[in-house]
């Protein structure tokens, strides 16, 4: 093969097939050593960012969770006012506001009454689609609770947290949860 043709034969392979032609472009030692450290290091690169890229969404769970506890910290303490605070804007608006927020908090309560406790039990992630068309990504975390009804393992609560617009996590949903028939999920108990 001629000297033109091993460039060509670099941007048209994979670095596996790579040391399969090596003994066509022999001639051009030096380029082909060349090209496989460039391209050894861009691979490299791109399996430390995806690294990175793991370890911070590791810490960003964390962040995530310390909205929902707070959340639920303000249920338990009959903080409401404060807890509808940490609401997205487009929940607060899509119910007419915080005195209305505050009011379908409060109904849920009468599902399974209002948490005396929380206890951390379970992560889930996904994503928000909203009725707009925008999607975010979602944090869903359940916590047990006792409650003013009942002993705790009956009711549960979900809480889903996502980014807000401004920086940092917002409650967007919460909902209380009630064992009907069957059994709780491992993760549950």
């Amino acid at each position: 093969m001629s000297k033109m043709a091993c460039p060509r034969l670099f941007s048209s392979i994979t670095v596996f097939s790579l040391f399969a032609n090596l003994q066509c472009c022999r001639a051009n030692g030096r380029n082909i050593m060349k090209n496989l450290s460039v391209a050894l290091l861009v691979i490299c690169w791109g399996l430390s960012g995806l690294v990175t890229a793991q370890q911070q969404k590791k810490s960003d769970s964390t962040d995530w969770r310390k909205v929902a506890d707070l959340f639920m910290a303000d249920l338990v303490a009959n903080r409401i006012d404060k807890a509808v605070e940490r609401f997205e804007p487009e929940f607060i608006n899509s119910v007419g506001g915080k005195q209305k927020a505050k009011g379908a908090v409060e109904q849920l309560f009468a599902y399974c009454g209002r948490p005396l406790d929380s206890e951390f039990k379970h992560e889930e992630q996904g994503f928000k689609q909203y009725l707009s068309g925008g999607r975010k990504e979602m944090r869903k975390f359940y916590y047990a609770a006792a409650t003013n009804q009942y002993a705790k393992g009956v009711c549960f609560f979900a809480v889903e947290v996502v980014p807000a617009d401004e920086g940092g996590y917002r409650v967007t949903t919460f909902g209380p949860l009630k064992l009907q028939s069957g059994q709780l999920p491992d993760w549950l108990k």
